[in-house]
């Protein structure tokens, strides 16, 4: 069959729109109207599935390398326009099933193109976020905010994108990177001040491409807490700033 996919993106959703059902919609705002203008094209294409279950089940676990999103939730939309057992048109994914639904995908944004790749992204102060770009060189720098410095001190061909003035230019300290080559965590090697990315850097390539939803998942894990940084016994330390620690554990 073939499909296409929508996901909200959560930084234009500021109402919280994201991964809610229909019925708690209708709670929350009164009404089941989907907002189309809140969702990005995130795939499309064809698919060995027979059904929209099939379609759940594959976009949870065997999804296609081409694949621009995040694992299949409640709230995404399902675009039939090509199958032989399911009536062509649009699916909410619902907390049961899916529900047919009006929507306007002219309204949406379209990163399911192959010219952007996608990046993880870690704002100084924030949790790590996912982002599709451009891998072209105005676009790296309006990420990071200025001129650009590659760093891979990892055993993955995973490239970190930073600010090579961070420092100079008094960025914020965000977090720390240690000497990772040989899978295990070694010594500190620096501090990253300011915003960076992280993106797949194979080796035969000369361009960045695609964290593969692996690496995501796995780097997404390694950067989750935001850390401070302190002098003890001439030694600098980087301490995660968990939940708890904010006081935000009930």
């Amino acid at each position: 069959m073939k499909i296409s996919i929508y996901q909200i993106n959560t930084e234009r959703d500021s109402e919280h729109y994201a991964f809610v059902s229909l019925d708690k919609m209708k709670h929350l705002f009164g009404s089941t109207e989907i907002k189309s203008e809140l969702y990005d094209k995130v795939f499309c294409g064809e698919i060995d599935c027979k059904t929209l279950e099939d379609v759940y089940r594959k976009f949870n676990h065997d999804q296609p390398d081409s694949y621009r999103g995040r694992s299949l939730s409640v709230s995404d939309v399902v675009e039939v326009s090509d199958a032989d057992n399911v009536k062509n048109g649009f699916y909410f994914c619902d907390s049961f099933g899916y529900k047919e639904i009006g929507f306007e995908p002219e309204k949406t944004r379209d990163i399911s193109t192959p010219d952007t790749i996608a990046v993880l992204y870690i704002a100084a102060g924030e949790a790590p976020q996912v982002k599709y770009i451009k891998p072209e060189l105005k676009d790296m720098q309006q990420l990071v905010g200025g001129y650009i410095e590659e760093l891979m001190p990892f055993d993955d061909e995973v490239a970190i994108i930073c600010n090579e003035e961070g420092k100079l230019s008094s960025l914020p300290l965000n977090r720390a990177i240690y000497d990772e080559s040989d899978g295990k965590r070694g010594p500190m090697l620096d501090i990253i001040a300011g915003n960076f990315f992280l993106a797949n850097a194979p080796y035969e390539s000369e361009n960045f491409e695609s964290l593969t939803p692996e690496m995501i998942k796995k780097y997404t894990k390694r950067f989750q807490y935001l850390e401070t940084f302190m002098r003890v016994n001439g030694e600098i330390l980087a301490v995660p700033i968990k939940p708890q620690d904010r006081g935000d554990a009930r």
